[in-house]
């Protein structure tokens, strides 16, 4: 229901007046004028005015400033007329006596607008009301449908009868009547409303006002009726009942919907366009003045302000027609004039709302108008800085509001960022959230507003009703303000309903961790773990553990280990069961788990039906969690203990094998540190050391790590029987020979080179090189080293000599038996070589005399006999140089001796062997380098002619 007081409403002159001078129709001084005329009703078609005189019985056409013509609608008594629409579809509607052979009867007649033959004006339908001769006497009022569907006359006994189509409308189809009796007051005033189909009938008596629902349902609305009633452009009754003429009521067909007071007798009301109700007021007439002037108001119900208003002497008549209103006024001499009213154009409208600060009145025109939101917001935005300006604070956030969405909200925050204006702010951005057009900062400033003013309740209420939905606001932000401004249960509600679960484990965790505080923090880390083994999703654990596992294992170390272990025996299930099960096919149920495995899978409270995608999840290693026991180092060993005792198939192992090495070796060294304090041997770093050994010794083991890593952390940790151990079993034995020489072990010096030293001579170098120095004292070795030498041919006594003589304090009585050895048996050597040499000289000059011989004489063949078959020798036969002959079918081939074959095969084997050597140069090489004496190596292969006619490399 609104009520608006006149005096309140705003008034404007929105519309154009223009005097329209009345003229004769074609200059013809017979044609009448507005002035010649008595008119008592009118009506408008498209550009034509329809006034009607009924003292004269005709209606005269008024039509580009004068009266173009007239015509008589009925023969004896015009009584009233209706036009169906004011556009060109429109049809003019009469209702009359005709007298006809002195019978006088009723008639409805339709007219066509467009015939300009006026003085033969024929009616193009024409109805019959009541019986031939019996004209309609106790008519009170008529009405007709916009779609000429139907008609109504109210009478005077109450009743109304009414003229309805039976399909389209009147001018076409047939037509059935009817008579509603009312409650036999007379009828005031009817109206015929088509809405959704349904043709409804509204009529007024002075008591009621009645609605007739599709002329079947009856309604009754009892407030005193009247006769100032007229259809809005939605087909709702809209006029003011007869005690109470101040008001202005509009009713649908099954309620009162509005009411406006309006000061003045109201004369009469028309509704115009789609939202104008136009108004002829007389004013209250006081005591001492009597005012015969009459008001035209042109009220906008729509936008609730008087779009023109005006005093005249005297409106005789005002008749809408489309786009213009015809306003007929009389002078107080009785001349008639014309006045013609035209809307101003929408943007002439705004720019006087803009200019006297009607920004409530514009925004509500410019929302009917369906005007775009960006300029609503515009306007809502000048509104607001207007109010702001006279610091009408409430008045102004509430038109900020209206622009969210369309205006950036910092230019709104900035205006109430004072403390004073909080209230203001938090209306605002809790508006922004509401249309989901705030982002995490808007969310984080309202939070903190709502601290600071300490509405809490209003905070917890805002998150309830948002149900903590991230599209409302920014999830992550409130979180984050809560927890910074102490609202720590209400952050750990928030984070653990969306599932937040690195900010519900890490306020949790970082809340309490202050030394003051153990005990909380304490309770808090035990939740965190309790939230992570039953809340998080299995393939998110692992995730959260190595995030915030150093934190947990620091406060419960042993809650923490227990997860951890039970996490790795879950990896290690998976292991296990990707191989006893189809990995394409995946685990159906849980039936198959083993009961250990059963009773993995239950400590995490995990579901029945997760079994089915537990191959999909990556789950790390556990080598992977090494890091969390930083803070915790005697739980590490319990850890790397279980997974060597307790996990068979681990990923990663020898990561596993490294880091349990490691943790044994710090603790090694710490004995080792402790031991160097004391002097004396430790009986714990004797058995720490035994461990160690035994675990590197394991035979099962030795696959598990990898001797390199160890051998760099060995010597990192200075773990000496470790580096020894691996530098034998990795064949190291020059490193081992300096790592003995870092450790001046020689006894262990002469073992290593006594029992490898034959096979790598250098290992004696080195090792004399060491003993040669003045500075490691180990001359006493020198000896001991010479004879080991000496039996060694490729090592050359030169070299031994430029070695030892670097040292000064060498006596010459220690070498001087190696080298007269040395040259003992370097002379006994070389005896037995030239011998050898003379042997050989004279055996190749005995084979050159043989081979002149051969080619220089010829060789007789005195054999008769074969040396085969022992026959006589017939033609043809083969003879060899050894002196034995054959028959030619007694021989296999052309190129060996049958009793001598051995010798010659031998000979062609080894010349094919070599020239196949020859073409390989690579065993030549290999041989070559590893040799210690590379002379001998090249001499054999001369002497063999391998390296004939070879080109070297």
């Amino acid at each position: 229901m609104r009520q608006t007081e006149l005096e309140q409403i705003k008034k404007f002159q929105f519309f154009n007046q223009e005097n329209i001078q009345d003229q004769r129709a074609n200059g013809d001084p017979t044609t009448p004028t507005l002035n010649d005329i008595g008119i008592s009703d009118g009506c408008g078609i498209a550009t034509k005015l329809f006034l009607s005189s009924q003292s004269k019985n005709l209606i005269y056409v008024y039509e580009a400033n004068s009266i173009q013509g007239f015509f008589q609608p009925h023969n004896d008594q015009f009584r009233v007329m209706k036009c169906s629409k004011d556009n060109k579809d429109g049809k003019l509607v009469t209702f009359g006596i005709d007298s006809e052979n002195n019978q006088k009867s009723s008639y409805v007649k339709f007219w066509d607008p467009n015939t300009t033959d006026y003085q033969n004006m024929k009616p193009i339908k024409v109805i019959l009301v009541n019986k031939v001769g019996q004209p309609l006497q106790n008519f009170n009022c008529f009405c007709v449908a916009k779609d000429l569907s139907a008609l109504a006359f109210g009478l005077q006994d109450g009743q109304i009868l009414i003229f309805k189509a039976k399909s389209q409308n009147l001018l076409v189809m047939e037509h059935k009547d009817q008579i509603i009796q009312t409650d036999q007051e007379p009828i005031k005033s009817v109206h015929l409303s088509k809405n959704d189909q349904n043709l409804n009938l509204f009529c007024t008596t002075d008591s009621n006002i009645i609605c007739f629902q599709n002329m079947q349902n009856r309604k009754k609305f009892s407030i005193p009726a009247g006769a100032l009633f007229d259809l809005t452009a939605k087909g709702n009754l809209i006029g003011c009942p007869k005690d109470d003429t101040s008001t202005i009521v509009e009713y649908s067909d099954t309620k009162k919907e509005a009411t406006w007071n309006v000061d003045g007798d109201k004369i009469e009301i028309r509704f115009y366009k789609l939202n104008y109700l136009i108004m002829l007021i007389s004013p209250r007439q006081d005591k001492e003045q009597v005012d015969q002037s009459v008001q035209l108001i042109i009220f906008d119900l729509l936008n609730n302000y008087i779009a023109y208003y005006k005093k005249f002497e005297k409106i005789q008549r005002f008749i809408p027609v489309g786009d213009y209103l015809y306003v007929i006024t009389q002078n107080n001499k009785g001349e008639r004039n014309l006045l013609r009213l035209t809307e101003k154009e929408n943007t002439h409208k705004i720019e006087i709302f803009f200019k006297n600060n009607y920004f409530d009145v514009m925004y509500r025109f410019a929302n009917n108008q369906s005007t775009d939101k960006t300029l609503l917001a515009e306007i809502s935005r000048l509104h607001g800085d207007h109010l702001y300006d006279q610091h009408d604070f409430q008045g102004a956030i509430k038109q900020y509001i209206n622009t969210a969405g369309i205006l950036e909200p910092s230019y709104v925050i900035g205006k109430f960022l004072d403390v004073s204006h909080v209230d203001f702010l938090i209306q605002y951005l809790a508006a922004l959230h509401h249309e989901k057009q705030a982002d995490k900062n808007h969310t984080a400033l309202l939070l903190n507003c709502y601290v600071k003013q300490k509405q809490i309740t209003k905070l917890e209420e805002f998150l309830k009703e948002s149900n903590f939905d991230s599209d409302l606001f920014d999830i992550d932000t409130a979180i984050k303000e809560c927890r910074q401004l102490g609202h720590i249960d209400l952050a750990l509600r928030l984070a653990k309903s969306r599932q937040k679960n690195e900010a519900y484990l890490s306020i949790l965790i970082e809340t309490n961790k202050d030394q003051n505080n153990k005990d909380q923090n304490k309770q808090d880390c035990k939740s965190a773990l309790m939230y992570i083994k039953d809340e998080i999703q299995l393939d998110e654990k692992a995730q959260y553990l190595k995030e915030f596992g150093q934190q947990l294992m620091k406060a419960e170390p042993e809650f923490c280990l227990e997860i951890i272990q039970n996490l790795v025996l879950l990896i290690s299930m998976v292991q296990n069961l990707k191989k006893r099960v189809d990995t394409q096919k995946g685990i159906e149920s849980i039936s198959i788990l083993t009961t250990e495995e059963l009773k993995v899978w239950r400590y995490f409270n995990l579901q029945d039906e997760e079994i089915k995608k537990v191959f999909s999840i990556t789950f790390g290693k556990p080598d992977e969690f090494l890091h969390l026991f930083v803070v915790n180092n005697e739980y590490l060993e319990n850890y790397l203990k279980f997974l060597i005792e307790n996990c068979k198939t681990l990923p990663n192992e020898k990561a596993i094998f490294h880091r349990y090495f490691e943790f044994h070796l710090e603790k090694y060294q710490l004995y080792y540190k402790e031991e160097n304090k004391l002097g004396i041997r430790d009986t714990q770093l004797q058995t720490k050391e035994q461990g160690i050994m035994k675990l590197l010794e394991n035979q099962e083991n030795e696959k598990k790590y990898d001797k390199n890593h160890l051998l760099v952390l060995f010597k990192m940790y200075n773990f000496i029987p470790g580096i020894i151990f691996l530098l034998k079993k990795l064949q190291m034995r020059e490193e081992l020979l300096n790592f003995y020489i870092s450790l001046k072990e020689n006894d262990q010096i002469i073992n290593l080179c006594s029992e490898y030293g034959r096979e790598e001579t250098n290992l004696w170098i080195q090792a004399l090189k060491y003993f040669a120095k003045p500075e490691n004292g180990a001359e006493n070795y020198i000896q001991e080293v010479l004879v080991q030498v000496s039996t060694l041919e490729n090592l050359s006594p030169l070299l031994i000599l430029n070695i030892l003589s670097k040292n000064k304090n060498v006596n010459f009585k220690l070498v001087k038996s190696y080298f007269t050895n040395k040259i003992s048996k370097d002379k006994k050597q070389i005896d037995e070589y030239q011998k050898v040499v003379k042997e050989k000289m004279k055996k190749a000059a005995d084979l050159r005399t043989e081979y002149k011989k051969l080619k220089t004489q010829a060789k007789v063949f005195q054999s008769t006999k074969c040396s085969c078959c022992e026959a006589i020798l017939t033609l043809p036969s083969y003879h060899f140089l050894c002196g034995h002959s054959y028959h030619e079918q007694c021989i296999h081939t052309e190129r060996a001796c049958l009793l001598c074959p051995s010798d010659t095969q031998m000979f062609f084997k080894r010349k094919q062997e070599f020239t196949e050597a020859s073409k390989e140069t690579k065993p030549f090489k290999e041989k070559l380098y590893a040799a210690a004496d590379k002379f001998d190596i090249i001499c054999e292969y001369l002497g063999q002619g391998i390296l004939q006619n070879q080109k070297a490399d």
